[in-house]
């Protein structure tokens, strides 16, 4: 059919035979493990703080995902530390290595592929806090 991606025998019964589907299950059981035991230590009851929510729970999911990849609160802005997210991911250690050759930290996002912003365990995100700072 005209205008569509893929035909619907395809979505249903051809992409079965690729070699994606077929790594697929066995990379999400994988997946689906790694994050159980990430998590296993961790309860509702928990007060973690932000550092540790994501020495503890953030950075294990990024490795199981496959980002290795990273660096810690990069500064997003030239005149300070404003828009500074938690981690900036890079799609290759090559990537990472010419951002960081750059002097400025605000031009390094140019080689990132993702941002990741971490809150402390258990933190409301739809609404602020108290300590939240207001721009």
């Amino acid at each position: 059919m005209h205008g569509q991606l893929f035909t619907s025998d395809f979505l249903r019964e051809g992409i079965r035979e690729t070699p994606g589907w077929a790594n697929a299950e066995q990379a999400f059981v994988a997946f689906r493990e790694s994050v159980v035991g990430i998590f296993s230590g961790v309860s509702a009851g928990n007060a973690l703080n932000e550092a540790q929510t994501e020495d503890d729970i953030i950075v294990p999911v990024l490795k199981a995902l496959g980002w290795t990849d990273y660096t810690r609160q990069q500064t997003a802005n030239r005149n300070g530390r404003e828009d500074v997210p938690d981690f900036l991911l890079f799609p290759s250690t090559h990537a990472k290595q010419t951002a960081m050759a750059d002097r400025r930290p605000d031009r390094r996002y140019r080689q990132g592929s993702l941002i990741v912003e971490a809150k402390r365990w258990q933190r409301a995100l739809d609404r602020g806090e108290a300590t939240d700072h207001l721009y």
